[in-house]
């Protein structure tokens, strides 16, 4: 299979990850910068170009990877489409409803995939989660707490885009696991423009879920995801803390029997996503990335976003 991979700042770790897999025949990325370009056939011997249309009207390329602004994924996932391309798109899918439903319009015209990078649901801790609600093993799920924050690492996170681009990846773990909620409330507050703080409550018929997402730590605060999964018959829970120069991960689980670590191993979501991707294209089998579970997340991010202005 060939790939053809649009922007050099994400779609440069996109592309080393394809240049490992052997299903892969060859790979071309397109930018606007010749010195990034260079770099990256440098490091792993790509075809680079300048012309995104030596992509987009290239005949042998089965799967487009769009790493581009999200204000640009709806132009160039159509164009792709159009050509007859299945797409791979990062999050968010848009940055509008309208946005993101001309794209799963366009998807089903030309009968070609648009699949979006919600790694999130390869992570192990979340994909154990996933299995232990759908088991019932504990009893059902009565309320789940789920955290994210970070210090200021990844550009302006305010309440315009905190939503968005940082509370959405738990928008598409819950909204996968439980569906969309008709009840949400939500507050907030916010440091400057660039850094804000989320609270948000999602009720469902017999559990609710708890969202804490934050961009308002300081400078030497890690980077923490973390869950508390509260079931009848026990508590599972996760933390992991980004650090410079390490990541410290646990996942406990405690019934009135026993408290159990549960090992974790070392995965690379992003890489188990295209692995993911890559097999839905080749057997043509649906995929829970799919653009119509994008679509529910986002949604949900901005019901959240129109809360909190």
């Amino acid at each position: 299979m060939k790939i053809g991979i649009l922007g050099t700042g994400f779609g440069a770790y996109h592309a080393q990850i394809y240049s490992k897999l052997k299903n892969i025949d060859s790979i071309i990325i397109w930018g606007r910068d010749e010195v990034k370009l260079r770099n990256i056939k440098n490091d792993i011997n790509i075809e680079t170009t300048t012309d995104i249309h030596d992509i987009l009207d290239d005949p042998d390329i089965s799967l487009i990877d769009i790493c581009l602004p999200s204000s640009l994924h709806k132009e160039y996932a159509i164009e792709a489409l159009k050509n007859g391309k299945h797409v791979f798109c990062e999050t968010p899918v848009a940055l509008t409803l309208e946005d993101a439903i001309l794209m799963e319009q366009a998807s089903k015209k030309y009968n070609k995939n648009i699949f979006v990078d919600m790694f999130i649901k390869f992570d192990g801790p979340y994909d154990t989660l996933y299995k232990f609600v759908k088991e019932n093993k504990y009893g059902n799920l009565k309320a789940l707490h789920l955290k994210r924050k970070t210090p200021p690492l990844w550009g302006s996170l305010g309440l315009d885009e905190i939503t968005t681009k940082l509370m959405l990846h738990e928008f598409d773990f819950v909204t996968w696991l439980l569906g969309p909620s008709d009840d949400i409330i939500s507050t907030s507050t916010q440091k400057d423009k660039d850094k804000a703080h989320v609270e948000t409550i999602m009720n469902y018929e017999n559990s609710f879920v708890e969202i804490q997402c934050s961009s308002m730590m300081p400078e030497y605060h890690p980077f923490t995801t973390s869950y508390e999964a509260v079931f009848e018959n026990g508590t599972l829970e996760y933390l992991e803390n980004g650090y410079s120069n390490r990541t410290e991960k646990s996942l406990k689980l405690f019934t009135d029997e026993c408290q159990q670590e549960i090992e974790l191993s070392e995965v690379d979501c992003y890489e188990c996503a295209i692995k993911h991707v890559l097999e839905c294209i080749e057997k043509d089998v649906p995929s829970k990335l799919n653009i119509d579970e994008a679509i529910i997340s986002l949604e949900t991010a901005l019901k959240v976003k129109d809360l909190i202005s």
